[in-house]
C-alpha cells in the first residue's frame, strides 16, 4: 500500500482530536487545533519564499512550542529540516550549512546565529514569521499541493540528520516521509503509551527524539517538554506520569534517581547504545509496572528496525540485553565479509533491508554507494551495511556484540572516533593523535585523547580540550587527553590501544578544606563519585570530570546521606561550598563527625 507523507497523517489525527492537548512547555499549552494552525501559517509563509519539496530547513531551536512548529511548519510546507542543536559549535554548524547548502533556518532568536558570512542562511524567527503570517492575513488552512511550489509524495525528504564521520566530516543522512512512516506506524501500533503522553527531553539532532515527537501526535497523545537535567515540577514535567519515555541506557540511572514523576506508565523505550540487564533491573526495581523495549537502529535505518520487550513480569537477563525481532517489513542478514549468511550463533555483520532503509548520504554518493549496497536475498532493493557485529540466537533474537570499525557509542551518542581523532590532530602543536574509549572503574564509558607534540612544544591537555570545545560537540571532547611520546604500533603497524596508557585521576589544586560536617560530607561524595583522592571546597564537579550520569549519582548519594540537595542543583551550583550551603541543618551529623 502506497504511504502518505507526514503532514497527511497529522491533518486525520487533528480532526480526530481537535480540543486535546498537543504539546506543553514551561506553563503553555496548545491543543491540536493551535499547534496545526500555527504550523499551517508557517508553512504558507515558507511557501510564500519558494520553499517546497527536497529544499533543506534548518532549525537551531531549544525545545520548545515553537520548536513543535518549526518542523511542522517545515514538513506541511513540504520541505525537510536540518537540526542543528542550540549548543553545536560555530564552525560545525558552519560545515552543516555549506554540506547542506541552507538557504534558511529558523531560529529561536535573532543574533543567537553563527556568523556564515555574505553567504550564509537567512535566519527567520518562528515568532516573527507567525506575527508576519497573522499581519497579511495569510492562509491557515492545510497546505496541499495546489498551495505547495511542488506537489508533495512519500518519496520525498522528511529530515537530514548529521551523524559523526570516520574522516572528519560528518555525514548528513537523507530520510524520505515513506520510511519515517513506516517507522511511526509501528512504534504507533507497538506502544500504547504514546497516546498518554511523552516526554520529550533530548536534541532534535539525535533520531531518538523522533519517536517522542511524533508518535503522540499520530496517537492523539501530548508531547511534553522535559529536561532529564530537571526536577519533575519544572519544565512542565509534573502533570502527571508520561505514558511513554524513551531514552538511552545512560539515561537510566538518572530516571532512577529521580521521583516517580519521570517514569512512565506504560513504555520505556531505550536505545541509542548496548543496554545492559543489571541497569534495567535497578531501574525496574525503582520504578515497577512499565514494560521495557531495547529499541536497535541506526539513523541510516530510520530510528529503530529491531526491538526486544521485557514486560513488567518478564526476567531479566544479566550482561548485554539482545536487540531481538526485526520490526515489520524489516529484513536482517547476518552475514560475512563475502555477504554470506552465517549460521546461527555464528558471529557476523549485520546488514538491514525492507522499508526502513534511507535514502543515503546527502551530497555523498561515493559513501552512499559503499554502505547502500544491493540487497542480493529480497526484491532488488537495497540493504544497509551497519558495521555491527551480532549473532542469532536458536530462538531467532539477535544479540549485538561490538562494532568492527573504530565507531563508538557515549551516552546514546555515535561517535567516529576517526572524527576526533583528526581534530585533535590537526591542532597546533600537535604532531599526531588517537582517540579511543575508555571505561573507568564505576563502568562509564569515556573518550581518551592522546597527542604526541611536535618538537619543541609541549602542548597543555586543558588548553587542547578547549580549542576541541571549539569544534566538537560536548559529547565528542575527551574527558582526558594524555601528552605521550609517540603512539605504540602492534607487530602489523596498527595503533596498539591495550598499550596506551591509562589516564591519570584528575585531581584539583590546593584549596580552601572543609570547615563543618557538611562541608566534609559534601566533599566525601564528591571524591567518590569523581573517583578522585581529595576534594577542595571550592572544586568544580565538572572540571574534575562529572557529567550528567555522575550528577545523578551524586544527587542519589548525597539523599541517602540525609542532605537533600537534588540534581538540578548540582548542574547549577557545581562545587561543595554551594551545596553545603543549601544542604538542610537536619543532615546526619553525629558527635562532631559525619555518619
Amino acid at each position: 500500500m502506497a504511504q502518505s507523507p507526514l503532514p497527511d497523517l497529522l491533518r486525520r489525527q487533528v480532526a480526530r482530536t481537535p480540543h486535546a492537548p498537543a504539546v506543553r512547555s514551561g506553563g503553555r499549552e496548545l491543543d491540536y487545533t493551535g499547534l496545526n494552525r500555527r504550523a499551517n501559517l508557517l508553512a504558507h509563509h515558507l511557501i510564500a519564499l519558494g520553499i517546497g519539496p527536497e529544499c533543506l530547513v534548518g532549525v537551531r531551536m531549544a525545545r520548545s512550542t515553537d520548536l513543535v512548529v518549526a518542523l511542522l511548519g517545515i514538513l506541511k510546507a513540504g520541505a525537510a529540516y536540518v537540526p542543528i542543536d542550540e549548543d553545536c559549535p560555530a564552525e560545525r554548524v558552519a560545515f552543516i550549512v555549506g554540506d547542506t547548502g541552507l538557504e534558511l533556518m529558523l531560529v529561536r532568536e535573532h543574533g543567537q546565529e553563527p556568523e556564515h558570512g555574505a553567504g550564509g542562511p537567512r535566519t527567520l524567527t518562528v515568532a516573527g514569521a507567525l506575527a508576519a503570517a497573522e499581519a497579511a492575513g495569510g492562509p491557515d488552512h492545510d497546505p496541499t499541493d495546489a498551495d505547495r511550489v511542488a506537489p508533495l509524495t512519500a518519496r520525498n525528504l522528511a529530515y537530514v540528520i548529521h551523524t559523526s564521520g570516520s574522516t572528519g566530516r560528518p555525514k548528513g543522512v537523507a530520510v524520505q516521509h515513506d520510511t519515517l512512516v513506516r517507522y511511526l506506524e509501528f512504534a504507533r501500533a507497538e506502544y500504547p503509551g504514546l497516546a498518554d503522553g511523552a516526554l520529550l527531553h533530548s536534541p532534535v539532532a539525535f533520531d531518538l527524539t523522533v519517536t517522542a515527537l511524533y508518535g503522540p501526535l499520530l496517537t492523539g497523545g501530548c508531547v511534553r517538554v522535559a529536561s532529564l537535567d530537571r526536577e519533575p515540577g519544572e519544565d512542565g514535567a509534573a502533570d502527571g506520569r508520561p505514558g511513554f519515555v524513551k531514552a538511552t541506557p545512560s539515561h537510566l540511572p538518572i530516571l532512577t534517581v529521580l521521583p516517580g514523576g519521570l517514569a512512565p506508565t506504560g513504555e520505556l523505550v531505550v536505545g541509542g547504545e548496548m543496554l545492559i540487564g543489571e541497569v534495567v533491573e535497578r531501574w525496574r526495581r525503582a520504578h515497577p509496572g512499565a514494560a521495557v523495549i531495547n529499541e536497535y537502529g541506526p539513523t541510516e535505518a530510520t530510528v529503530g528496525c529491531c526491538t526486544f520487550r521485557i514486560g513488567p513480569r518478564d526476567g531479566i537477563e544479566p550482561g548485554a540485553t539482545p536487540i531481538g525481532f526485526p520490526t515489520p517489513g524489516t529484513d536482517l542478514y547476518v552475514l560475512d565479509e563475502r555477504l554470506r549468511p552465517v549460521d546461527p550463533g555464528t558471529v557476523g555483520e549485520l546488514y538491514i533491508a525492507g522499508g526502513q532503509v534511507a535514502r543515503g548520504y546527502w551530497g555523498r554518493p561515493d559513501l552512499t554507494s559503499e554502505r547502500f549496497v544491493a540487497d542480493s536475498f529480497g526484491g532488488g532493493g537495497r540493504m544497509y551495511r551497519t558495521g555491527d557485529l551480532v549473532r542469532s540466537r536458536p530462538d531467532g533474537v539477535l544479540e549485538y556484540l561490538g562494532r568492527t570499525d573504530d565507531q563508538v557509542k557515549i551516552r546514546g551518542y555515535r561517535i567516529e572516533l576517526g572524527e576526533v581523532t583528526s581534530v585533535l590532530a590537526g591542532l597546533p602543536g600537535v604532531l599526531r593523535a588517537a582517540v579511543v574509549a575508555r571505561e573507568d572503574r564505576s563502568g562509564d564509558r569515556y573518550l581518551a585523547g592522546y597527542a604526541v607534540p611536535e618538537e619543541g612544544t609541549t602542548p597543555d591537555p586543558d588548553a587542547l580540550r578547549e580549542a576541541l570545545s571549539r569544534v566538537l560537540p560536548a559529547h565528542m571532547v575527551p574527558q582526558a587527553i594524555v601528552p605521550v611520546d609517540d603512539l605504540p604500533l602492534t607487530s602489523n603497524g596498527k595503533l596498539d590501544k591495550a598499550a596506551l596508557p591509562e589516564p591519570p585521576v584528575r585531581s584539583a589544586p590546593a584549596g580552601a578544606e572543609p570547615e563543618t560536617a557538611v562541608e566534609a560530607l559534601v566533599c566525601a561524595l564528591f571524591a567518590e563519585i569523581l573517583d578522585v583522592p581529595a576534594i577542595h571546597l571550592d572544586d568544580d564537579f565538572f572540571a574534575l570530570g562529572g557529567n550528567s550520569l555522575r550528577a545523578a549519582r551524586l544527587a542519589s548519594r548525597a539523599r541517602g546521606a540525609g542532605l537533600t540537595f537534588g540534581l538540578r542543583d548540582v548542574l547549577e551550583l557545581r562545587t561543595p561550598r554551594a551545596l553545603a550551603e543549601i544542604a538542610p541543618t537536619q543532615a546526619l551529623v553525629t558527635d562532631g563527625g559525619v555518619s
